[in-house]
């Protein structure tokens, strides 16, 4: 049976996962990898990231050969690639690393403002899908011209870096293209217009793809590394999110979908491109021919809850299960948390934005308890749920049915049964918490034939389970969730 090898550059770290044509896990290891973190005196907003790239990519092999330890390396029928979104790569002319940043890097702000005073908001919106270019390649490729000097051979997504390591491919796809703030995702072309304004060589700039795609084979030393056999294909990827959403069924027009993971984005499969009239969500490519999306985000939930999870010190070796335990055991007692989970504004963007956890407060025996506050922090990921796809829905001018749901944190029953009482639809929950590897396994399967196409592959291979909206809660949760409303706002004209 074959069986596709997906190798996930997360923001977190890396995440290799086995999966055959069923859509079965054969293998999977999980490793956490961290950045290198620099401050700017000059802008306090702004902080350097960067990681080093023989590092990342060591981190990735153990990772893969963890996955396929119980599977004999000619299993492996192909390799495929992930990545979080915005991360980049810069090559020089030998074909080195000069700079590896992930999604964090901000070193470009000043960079940011200059392609807002020349290109326009406006302008850049309607090319990119995209505002507020201060965390995005475009930014950070006129920094690194400005401050570093080199040339930039070639500017890789971080999905796309992956398979040149792989099998020396140069080849990048649509939905992370998008993602780098120099692509036209109406044309699914690089943007010449914002090239030209820029003076950036488009030979910098690798040839795109289409995601499942066969681009080279793995050479000797990768398959040694990747614990795979030499000359396997290497697919194209796509965006961890766009693939998430496929690994969950969300690839039809009027699908919605969110990702509970480290964040959680929250995006409408459409048939043809959409913007928001406010300027504000974000558009961009699908992993899929002839979609696209069309994004509002419920910003940190699986790293605030894993800080949160930190703090509470539950003593069991399962903190998960105990902290979903001690939140189901628990009511509110009237706490709201807002330490993560935000209603995606880019108008908003600020670095001195309280976070707080609210509760009545006459006496200091009724200070709530650590299930409380886990329960209040789910329930802040259902609002902030809520209030994304309501901003969806505006912009598209479609209310949805249901709503499909996937990654880590979708493993919590809790959390599910929240979503879908506070949004008042049922939520499509995916059986199996590995939506990328999943979608990136449908990609792989529809373009070897295995099945018809991605579409086919995807609903054989993801099976969801529906979770119904509690209605003996949906009052009370109404009531919080226009306290928690209320006091999101409130908190959004302080500073700190």
């Amino acid at each position: 049976m074959p069986i596709v090898l997906t190798l996930d550059a997360g923001t977190g770290g890396a995440k290799c996962v086995a999966v055959d044509e069923t859509g079965a896990i054969r293998g999977e290891a999980v490793r956490r990898w961290s950045y290198q973190v620099e401050s700017n005196a000059e802008v306090p907003i702004v902080k350097e990231y960067s990681f080093d790239p023989e590092e990342f990519w060591k981190v990735l092999g153990e990772c893969s050969r963890e996955a396929l330890r119980d599977l004999p390396a000619n299993d492996v029928t192909g390799v495929v690639a992930t990545s979080q979104r915005e991360g980049c790569v810069f090559l020089d002319d030998r074909g080195r690393e000069m700079y590896a940043g992930p999604n964090l890097d901000s070193r470009g702000f000043m960079e940011g403002l200059e392609v807002l005073d020349k290109l326009g908001a406006t302008r850049l919106y309607e090319i990119t899908g995209h505002s507020a270019p201060f965390i995005f390649p475009i930014a950070r490729y006129m920094w690194f011209r400005r401050n570093d000097r080199r040339p930039i051979a070639r500017l890789l997504m971080i999905n796309d870096w992956i398979g040149y390591r792989c099998c020396g491919a140069e080849v990048g796809e649509p939905s992370n293209a998008s993602e780098s703030m120099l692509y036209d995702f109406r044309r699914r072309d690089w943007s010449q217009e914002i090239l030209d304004l820029f003076e950036i060589d488009a030979a910098s700039l690798p040839a795109i793809g289409e995601p499942g795609q066969i681009v080279g084979e793995i050479t000797p030393d990768s398959a040694e590394h990747l614990g795979v056999a030499a000359g396997t294909p290497f697919h194209l990827g796509g965006a961890d999110t766009q693939c998430g959403l496929l690994g969950i069924g969300a690839c039809e027009a009027g699908d919605i979908g969110v990702t509970l993971g480290t964040t959680s984005p929250v995006q409408a499969v459409v048939g043809e491109p959409v913007l928001d009239p406010a300027e504000n969500l974000w558009a961009g490519c699908h992993v899929v021919p002839s979609r696209w999306v069309i994004e509002s985000n419920c910003g940190s939930t699986g790293d605030a809850f894993e800080w949160l999870l930190d703090l509470t010190r539950l003593s069991t070796e399962d903190r998960y299960g105990a902290a979903e335990a001690a939140a189901r055991d628990s009511v509110s007692a009237g706490a709201y948390a807002f330490t993560g989970p935000r209603v995606f504004d880019i108008n908003k963007l600020r670095h001195d934005l309280p976070g707080a956890i609210l509760f009545p407060f006459p006496s200091m025996q009724l200070r709530p308890d650590a299930g409380q506050i886990l329960r209040s922090f789910l329930e802040s990921v259902a609002f902030a749920v809520r209030a994304n796809l309501e901003q969806l829905e505006i912009a598209t001018g479609r209310s949805c049915d249901s709503l499909a749901a996937g990654g880590g944190m979708s493993r919590s029953d809790l959390l599910i049964e929240l979503v879908a009482t506070a949004t008042g639809r049922p939520v499509q929950r995916a059986d199996r918490p590995q939506s990328t590897a999943l979608g990136c396994s449908a990609l792989v399967f529809g373009a070897t034939g295995v099945y018809a196409n991605a579409f086919d592959a995807a609903r054989a291979m993801c099976r969801n389970s529906p979770v119904e909206p509690v209605a003996d809660e949906r009052t009370s949760l109404d009531d919080r969730y226009a306290k928690w409303r209320e006091l999101y706002d409130g908190l959004e004209s302080m500073s700190i």
